[in-house]
């Protein structure tokens, strides 16, 4: 198989079909490519959801949504193997079907400008978060510690400036600088024509680069790590409203 991807591009994993007969996920998963045997088995990034590992299932299928230099591609993939990698959990996917050019509305991406929060995750939490999802406990007590370690934590909040949003991801402006894959959550207010919602993610940082034109401020791009079918939906229908604003001069 000839690949249209390259290694560390991002990839959406949506649930088809589960071995065991259980209830299919609406949830999208996001992951990224970390190797490629050059046959039909693809090496991923466990995909994380609300800051824990998602545990595919050896077997269920996925479709696979491939973020290239040359657009979006996608794929059926089937889950093989699930292993620790120089600590790392990670994911091998055997592709099952041919790649094909792949366009969603979802993924259009909107200009804005308002206010959003965010906050960082620090390692404490995030190894907390990792040991839960890998259900790595000897004792029940010790998982019970560990969830209240967690709820006991105090996270800190800081504000920033979204510039651009789409059902993938989001770009904003700030005065710090992140670093890259680094896990943060992120709360987005979105006035809707006819309600208010207030959604929250957890996200990766793709990049943070110094923005040039205003001093002392950092212009970050993020995918989110994990979003349900009904919150995609309100930031599509989000998008949309917006853009149809714009195109008869509402916004003026």
């Amino acid at each position: 198989m000839t690949p249209v991807f390259k290694i560390g591009d991002k990839v959406d994993l949506i649930q088809k079909s589960s071995k065991a007969g259980g209830k299919i996920s609406e949830r999208q998963y996001a992951s990224r490519i970390i190797d490629f045997d050059g046959v039909r088995t693809a090496k991923l990034s466990a995909p994380i959801q609300d800051g824990h590992l998602v545990p595919l299932a050896v077997g269920d299928d996925y479709d696979l949504i491939v973020y290239t230099n040359s657009g979006l591609y996608s794929c059926r993939g089937r889950v093989k193997k699930r292993y620790l990698e120089k600590k790392i959990s990670v994911v091998d996917i055997l592709i099952v079907s041919d790649f094909k050019k792949y366009q969603r509305r979802e993924y259009f991406r909107l200009e804005c400008n308002f206010r959003i929060m965010y906050r960082r995750i620090p390692d404490d939490e995030r190894i907390l978060r990792e040991k839960l999802a890998n259900d790595n406990f000897d004792t029940p007590l010790e998982k019970k510690e560990c969830r209240d370690k967690l709820f006991a934590m105090e996270p800190v909040w800081d504000d920033a400036t979204i510039t651009d949003l789409s059902g993938g991801g989001l770009r904003f402006h700030s005065d710090v600088q992140f670093k890259e894959e680094e896990m943060i959550e992120v709360k987005i207010p979105l006035q809707l024509q006819v309600r208010f919602e207030s959604l929250r993610f957890f996200s990766r940082v793709i990049a943070s680069a110094e923005n040039l034109k205003v001093a002392k401020s950092y212009d970050t791009r993020c995918e989110f790590m994990s979003m349900g079918a009904r919150e995609r939906e309100v930031i599509i229908k989000f998008v949309f409203e917006q853009q149809r604003k714009k195109m008869s001069g509402g916004d003026r």
